[in-house]
C-alpha cells in the first residue's frame, strides 16, 4: 500500500471526515503540513466536503517566519484552497500569562483554530453551520515523541496512548473535533512522498535546537532507539495504539462504576463506600472524574490527589482534606463527599434530638450518637461553626480549655476548623462533630435525665 492510500486508509478507518463537513488543515510550510493539505486536496475526489488552510505566524523568528507565511500562501494558491493568517505575539502571550514559549504558541494555535472554526459553524440562511474538523499534521515520530515525554513526566495509560487520531473539545463556538490523518506514516515517508510529487517545503530553523525537550527526543534520543532497532519509532506507535484501547476499555468500566456509585449533591457529588471495594486502579478513575467534573476540568489535578482521596476513603469517619479548585474531600462512614469550595462553610451537620429518663446503663461508644447529662444544659442549643470565645471542659475537675487551643494540641488543620459542626451551649462546646464532646455534659451516677444527639444520614458501625 503506497502511502496516499495508506493515509486514506487511516482516514476511513476513523470516520474522520464527513460528507459536506468543512475541514481547517493547519499549514505551517513545513514538510508534514505540506503534505497533509496536499493529500486532503486529493482525498476531495473521494468525498465532498469543504477545505481551508490556516497559517498561523507566531511573531517569533521575524523574516523566517514572513518567509514561511508567503510560502503557504503561495502553496494553497497553486491547489485552489482557500488561506487564512492568524497573527500572534506569542513571546508577549508568554510572559503575560507566565508560559514557555511552547504552552504559549499552543495555546495561540488553539486560539486560531477555535476562532475561524466559529465562524465556519455558524449557522447560515437559518440553518445550522457545517461539521468543522481541524485537521493537524502529527505523525508517527511525533506520537513517539509524545509517548516518551509523557513516560519521563509520570503518566498513566492515557499518556502511554499518545496523540489520539480523533479527539473532540467543546468551545465557545460548540463541539470541535480534531484530526490527525497522517498518525500512521513516518517523517521519512513523508519527505519521501514529497520528493517523489517533487513538492517543496520549508524548514523551521527552532526545530533543529535542542533547548526544548521534544527536540532533544527527535534528535538525541529517538536515533538512538533507532540504532538498536529501526522499527522502533513504529513498535512505539503500534503500543501506543493498544495502549488507547486499553485506556478506552478503562474509561467504559469506570463509566460504569461511576454510575453505580456517585450521586450528584446540592453541594458537590457523594462516592458511595462500596466503590472503594473495587481494584484500587479503577478506584482512581471514577475518583479522577468526579474531581475533573466538580473542579470544572483536570487542571492541577495530579495523581497525588486521587490518592490522598483514596487514602481518605480508609481513614477515620469525619477526616477531610482540600484539593485544587478549592474542593473539600470529607469522609463519612466509608463515604467520601466532595464539597465545592463555596459551599464548605454552609455544610452543618443535621441532628437528631431525643430527651430520655436515665435508666442507669451503660453509655456505648459511637462517634456520630452521643449521650448528654440534660440538666446541665444552660440555654437553647445551637448547631454552628465555632466562634470566637468558645471553650470545653476537657477533664472531670472542671478544667477548661479555649476550643482553640484544643484544636491546636489536636493538629486540627487551620482550615478544617472553620467547617467542624459544633452543638453548642452557648459558649460552652457540648460536642465536637467527629472528634470529643465536654466532660462537664457527661452522663453521671446522678444523672435523671439525658438527651441523645445523633447525627442524621450516617449508620454506626463502631
Amino acid at each position: 500500500m503506497n502511502m496516499e492510500e495508506k493515509v486514506f486508509s487511516y482516514i476511513e478507518k476513523y470516520n474522520m471526515i464527513e460528507t459536506g463537513s468543512q475541514v481547517i488543515v493547519g499549514i505551517s510550510g513545513g514538510a508534514d503540513s505540506v503534505c497533509l493539505l496536499f493529500l486532503l486536496k486529493k482525498y476531495q475526489k473521494r468525498r465532498e466536503f469543504s477545505l481551508c488552510a490556516l497559517h498561523v505566524n507566531h511573531g517569533i523568528r521575524g523574516g523566517e517566519a514572513l518567509r514561511d507565511q508567503n510560502f503557504s500562501e503561495k502553496i494553497c494558491e497553486e491547489l485552489q484552497a482557500p488561506f487564512r493568517v492568524y497573527a500572534a505575539d506569542v513571546p508577549r502571550m508568554a510572559a503575560e500569562k507566565k508560559l514557555s514559549l511552547e504552552e504559549a504558541g499552543r495555546e495561540a494555535r488553539r486560539t486560531a483554530f477555535e476562532k475561524l472554526a466559529g465562524e465556519y459553524g455558524k449557522p447560515q440562511g437559518g440553518s445550522g453551520g457545517k461539521k468543522v474538523q481541524i485537521a493537524l499534521a502529527h505523525h508517527e515520530n511525533d506520537n513517539a515523541e509524545t509517548v516518551l515525554h509523557n513516560l519521563i513526566r509520570g503518566t498513566g495509560a492515557a499518556g502511554l496512548g499518545g496523540i489520539r487520531p480523533v479527539w473532540d473539545t467543546d468551545t465557545e463556538q460548540g463541539s470541535l473535533w480534531y484530526i490527525r490523518p497522517l498518525l500512521e506514516v513516518s517523517r521519512n515517508e513523508i519527505e519521501e512522498f514529497l520528493r517523489a510529487q517533487q513538492i517543496t517545503w520549508m524548514t523551521d530553523s527552532t526545530n533543529l535546537e535542542t533547548e526544548y525537550t521534544r527536540n532533544k527526543l527527535r534528535h538525541q534520543v529517538i536515533p538512538v532507539l533507532e540504532s538498536m532497532n529501526p522499527a522502533a519509532v513504529q513498535h512505539i506507535g503500534h503500543t501506543a495504539g493498544t495502549m488507547l484501547q486499553i485506556e478506552e476499555y478503562l474509561q467504559s468500566q469506570a463509566h460504569i462504576l461511576y454510575k453505580a456509585h456517585v450521586e450528584p449533591e446540592k453541594n458537590g457529588y457523594g462516592i458511595r463506600k462500596e466503590l472503594f471495594g473495587e481494584k484500587e486502579l479503577m478506584q482512581s478513575y471514577v475518583v479522577r472524574e468526579v474531581l475533573s467534573r466538580a473542579a470544572g476540568g483536570r487542571k492541577n489535578l495530579t495523581s497525588t490527589h486521587i490518592q490522598e482521596v483514596l487514602d481518605l476513603a480508609k481513614g477515620r469517619t469525619g477526616t477531610s482534606l482540600s484539593l485544587p479548585g478549592g474542593l473539600l474531600a470529607r469522609q463519612v462512614y466509608g463515604d467520601v463527599h466532595i464539597i465545592y469550595g463555596n459551599e464548605r462553610e454552609k455544610t452543618l451537620c443535621e441532628m437528631e434530638f431525643q430527651i430520655l429518663p436515665w435508666e442507669k446503663g451503660q453509655i456505648e461508644e459511637k462517634t456520630y450518637t452521643k449521650w448528654f447529662d440534660y440538666d446541665r444544659i444552660r440555654s437553647s442549643l445551637e448547631i454552628r461553626h465555632r466562634k470566637t470565645g468558645d471553650f470545653l471542659t476537657v477533664n472531670a475537675q472542671g478544667g477548661r480549655k479555649k476550643l482553640k487551643d484544643y484544636f491546636i494540641d489536636c493538629k486540627i488543620p487551620r482550615e478544617k476548623r472553620e467547617e467542624l459542626t459544633l452543638l453548642a451551649d452557648g459558649s460552652h462546646i457540648l460536642w465536637i462533630v467527629g472528634y470529643r464532646i465536654s466532660e462537664y455534659y457527661k452522663v453521671t451516677s446522678q444523672t435523671k435525665q439525658i438527651l441523645k444527639v445523633q447525627v442524621k444520614g450516617v449508620e454506626e458501625n463502631e
